[in-house]
């Protein structure tokens, strides 16, 4: 299984690497967001080399399939050893392990901000553990501007802390607009991480999620901010994470495959 099933001449010298990271440690709700990242590469096996909306074929440019990591200190390692010249996608396992990302991402880059789409705020100091996936943006912020788009559930602890720290701005899902997202890019630096967790999306789209919320955003809305980060930000990277594949999960497994391809497109589109 890999990437696509890409030939192997355009899975060498690749300007786009592909990590699965199969990490999952206390979930809130539901759990298998470890198995998440292999069924999305399953799934990528049937995806079209053409991306009609956006006029590319993102696989020209290379697409290298890293090995399988399980750990966050694996994670910073090999985030640190693929190197800026590579644009890295990150498949999770739960939205703890983009923590170890960033850590890995504060090696090669300097100054970067980190923008998360997400339906919860992922603020709380901790849970479980201060490297829980409820933390992620607590531990994230302080060394980053940190934006995070499409909330819709949080403590209220962390919903106080959220509004006296300068270092955070959250839209929440029925307050999005062009102008809150304007907003948000501009209080961000140039350079931008990004973390897309899978409850952003509606559950009647994407049910197989840990944490799954009413309320959330449609396939084309998530695109559309995608299309105005690219164009607007130089984005460094990103992840993709919280995919839990349990019941009748195939068109989401191929929906994100298509999402990360999408990324792919964007980035290539925009050089």
């Amino acid at each position: 299984m890999s990437w696509m099933r890409l030939p192997e001449e355009y899975t060498k010298d690749a300007e786009f690497v592909i990590l699965p990271i199969s990490y999952e440690d206390n979930p809130t709700y539901g759990g298998g967001a470890s198995k998440g990242p292999a069924e999305i590469i399953k799934a990528s096996e049937h995806l079209e080399y053409y991306d009609e909306q956006f006029d590319v074929e993102p696989f020209v440019k290379g697409i290298e399939e890293l090995e399988e990591v399980t750990t966050l200190e694996k994670v910073q390692e090999t985030v640190k050893g693929v190197g800026n010249d590579k644009f890295l996608i990150s498949l999770g396992g739960d939205h703890a392990v983009t923590i170890g990302i960033v850590k890995g991402l504060e090696e090669i880059h300097d100054d970067f901000s980190v923008l998360i789409l997400d339906a919860h705020s992922d603020f709380r100091y901790s849970r479980g553990g201060m490297n829980n996936h409820a933390c992620v943006a607590r531990r994230i912020v302080g060394k980053h501007k940190v934006g995070v788009i499409g909330v819709r559930s949080q403590d209220v602890d962390e919903a106080k802390d959220a509004k006296a720290n300068k270092d955070i701005k959250i839209i929440k899902a029925y307050e999005y607009d062009e102008k809150e997202l304007e907003k948000v890019l501009g209080f961000l630096g140039d350079k931008v991480y990004l973390s897309i967790d899978v409850d952003v999306f509606d559950p009647a789209f994407i049910r197989n999620t840990g944490t799954p919320e009413p309320g959330g955003f449609s396939w084309d809305r998530v695109i559309s901010i995608l299309e105005k980060v690219f164009a607007t930000k130089n984005v460094i990277g990103t992840d993709i994470v919280e995919f839990a594949p349990k019941e009748n999960y195939r068109a989401e497994a191929f929906a994100l495959a298509k999402l990360a391809y999408k990324i792919m497109a964007l980035h290539t589109r925009k050089e």
